[in-house]
C-alpha cells in the first residue's frame, strides 16, 4: 500500500512547477521586435560632388569587448542609415566620402553601457586631393534598466543606440553647415555658399538698394526615431533688405555784414593870405578897415612925396593912393 494518495502526489509535483513556469513568463515580458532606425524625415544635406561614397572604417580597426552587433539595429548600420537618408551628392565633379570611423558600445563594470561613435566626411576633387573635412564625434553612457532583461539586453542596447543617433544627426548637421558651407548646394546643384547681390544703376544721389538671397535652412533637431510618419516642415529665416537713405545736406546761409562808409568832415577850406612886411598895403575910400591900415601904416619918418603932410581939411577922395615905402624898408625876398 503507498503511503502518499495520487491525488496528493499529483498536488507536490505542481508546487515545484510554478516558480519555474513563472520565471518563464517573466522573461517574456520584454519585446522582440524593434522599429527600425530610419532619418529620412530629416533635412537633406545637398554636397558639390558628383559621388558619395560610405566606408566602414570599423572592420579594419575593430574594438576589444564591443557588443553593439548584438542591438536590433547595430550602431554601424544606424550610422549607414544616417549618411543614405541625409547625404545627397549634387554636384558634377569631385567625391563626397563619408567615413565611420568607430561605433562601438562596451560594458563596463557596474553593469553601465558605455557607447561612442566617431565620424568624418571628407570633399575630394577631380584629382582625388582632399579639399574639405568635417568631424563629429558622440560618446554616452547607460545605467541599464533591469526590468529590460539583463544589462546587455536587446531593449537596453536598442536604447542607448537610439540616443546616441539622436544626438549625432544634431552634431553631424551642425559641423556639416558650419565647416563645409562652401561645399553646399541646393537640390538644383547651385552653391548656397555665397549670396547674389544685384545693385540699381541709378543716377548718383538717388537712393539704392541691394538684395542678398540666401537658402541655408534652419537647423533641426532630431526627434525620437520611433513612431515618427513624416517629416518636419524647414521654416527658411526671412531676410529684410535694408534700405540706403541718402542724407539731405543743408547748405549754411551767409550773412553779410553792412559796411557803412563813415561821415568825413571836411573843414571849411579858408585860406588866409599871407603877406610880406614889405608889400605895399591898398586903402579903399569908404572902408573902415582900409583907413584904420593906413592910418597904422605911418611913421615918424617924413614923405618924400609930401614932405610937410596932407592937408586935413581935404575931403577924401574915393581914388586908391598909392605910397612908396620908406627908406630903406625895402628888402628882398629870402629864399
Amino acid at each position: 500500500m503507498s503511503l502518499f494518495s495520487r491525488p496528493l502526489r499529483a498536488t507536490c509535483s505542481v508546487a515545484l512547477l510554478l516558480p519555474a513556469f513563472l520565471a518563464g513568463c517573466a522573461g517574456d515580458k520584454q519585446p522582440t521586435k524593434f522599429a527600425p532606425l530610419r532619418y529620412d524625415y530629416l533635412s537633406v544635406m545637398h554636397l558639390n560632388a558628383a559621388t558619395l561614397n560610405i566606408e566602414d572604417a570599423t572592420l579594419q580597426n575593430p574594438v576589444v569587448g564591443d557588443i553593439g552587433n548584438r542591438a536590433p539595429t547595430p550602431p554601424t548600420q544606424a550610422l549607414r542609415q544616417m549618411a543614405q537618408d541625409r547625404l545627397v551628392a549634387t554636384g558634377v565633379s569631385g567625391t563626397a566620402q563619408f567615413v565611420i570611423d568607430r561605433a562601438s558600445i562596451l560594458h563596463k563594470a557596474g553593469g553601465v553601457l558605455a557607447g561612442q561613435m566617431d565620424v568624418h566626411l571628407v570633399l575630394l576633387n577631380s584629382g582625388g586631393t582632399q579639399a574639405a573635412r568635417a568631424e563629429a564625434h558622440v560618446s554616452q553612457t547607460l545605467r541599464p534598466d533591469l526590468s529590460k532583461g539583463d544589462a546587455d539586453s536587446q531593449a537596453n542596447l536598442y536604447e542607448l543606440t537610439n540616443d546616441m543617433m539622436q544626438r549625432m544627426n544634431v552634431e553631424f548637421e551642425y559641423q556639416i553647415r558650419n565647416t563645409l558651407k562652401d561645399w553646399m548646394t541646393d537640390a538644383g546643384g547651385t552653391p548656397v555658399g555665397s549670396a547674389i547681390q544685384s545693385q540699381s544703376l541709378d543716377a548718383p544721389g538717388a537712393k539704392s538698394r541691394t538684395t542678398a538671397t540666401s537658402t541655408l535652412p534652419a537647423a533641426v533637431v532630431p526627434a525620437a526615431a520611433t513612431g515618427v510618419t513624416s517629416a518636419p516642415a524647414l521654416t527658411t529665416p526671412a531676410i529684410t533688405t535694408p534700405q540706403v537713405t541718402t542724407p539731405t545736406i543743408t547748405t549754411p546761409t551767409v550773412t553779410v555784414p553792412t559796411v557803412t562808409t563813415p561821415n568825413v568832415s571836411v573843414p571849411d577850406a579858408t585860406s588866409a593870405t599871407t603877406l610880406p612886411e614889405n608889400a605895399p598895403v591898398a586903402e579903399t575910400s569908404g572902408s573902415s578897415t582900409s583907413t584904420g591900415n593906413a592910418a597904422s601904416a605911418k611913421n615918424s619918418d617924413p614923405d618924400p612925396v609930401f614932405p610937410a603932410g596932407e592937408d586935413d581939411d581935404a575931403s577924401p577922395s574915393t581914388t586908391t593912393k598909392a605910397r612908396s615905402p620908406a627908406p630903406g624898408v625895402l628888402q628882398l625876398p629870402k629864399k
